[in-house]
């Protein structure tokens, strides 16, 4: 029991900063998430495709200590540390992004390049914390839904981060070319 309340509180915490976030920025006028709103292109029905993923993989993080068995092998603790570490790891992305938070890029919205604090690290870390937590709960609880789901987003995620890469590159010129050189995509 105490294995699915931890997950329960890992993943509440991670959304309950995701979403702290999103209302903080929105309070100043800022649009947080993107995903889906160009205008005609591929990209935006692989952004609405991921917008779903996304939010159909949060329902079944948050049903899973209640739906599936625990994995009974000391691989729940290891899971659990990395749904720990996604919370953690989260936190200290979107603090360090600052205004520039989003999920999903527009021209419209400018941005400042972030590559101070976490992001010295990683162009991603963001993106890392959302592949920890997925990883985490499909080994605490390992049913093929779960073990689905992190694959998808997995590879769903690095898609658009190789999208909003092409965007960085055409926003930031050689100064993200250059970050791009020094920074690990992950880690």
């Amino acid at each position: 029991m105490m294995i699915r309340i931890a997950a329960l509180l890992g993943v509440s915490a991670f959304y309950l900063i995701y979403l702290g976030k999103a209302l903080m920025l929105k309070r100043q006028g800022i649009t947080v998430n993107l995903l889906g709103e160009k205008a005609n292109s591929s990209e935006k029905y692989f952004e609405i495709v991921l917008r779903i993923m996304t939010g159909i993989g949060g329902v079944i993080q948050f049903l899973a200590p209640f739906l599936f068995e625990v994995n009974e092998t000391g691989g729940r603790y290891f899971g659990l540390g990395l749904i720990f570490l996604s919370v953690m790891v989260f936190f200290i992305a979107v603090r360090a992004m600052g205004l520039n938070w989003r999920a999903g890029f527009n021209e419209e919205q400018r941005t400042e390049l972030v590559t101070d604090g976490i992001y010295r690290f990683s162009r991603n870390p963001a993106f890392v914390a959302f592949d920890l937590l997925y990883l985490g709960l499909a080994i605490v609880f390992p049913n093929i839904l779960m073990i689905l789901a992190a694959l998808l987003a997995i590879i769903l995620f690095d898609q658009q981060i190789r999208d909003e890469e092409k965007y960085l590159v055409t926003t930031f010129g050689e100064g993200y070319r250059r970050y791009r050189l020094k920074v690990r995509r992950y880690f």
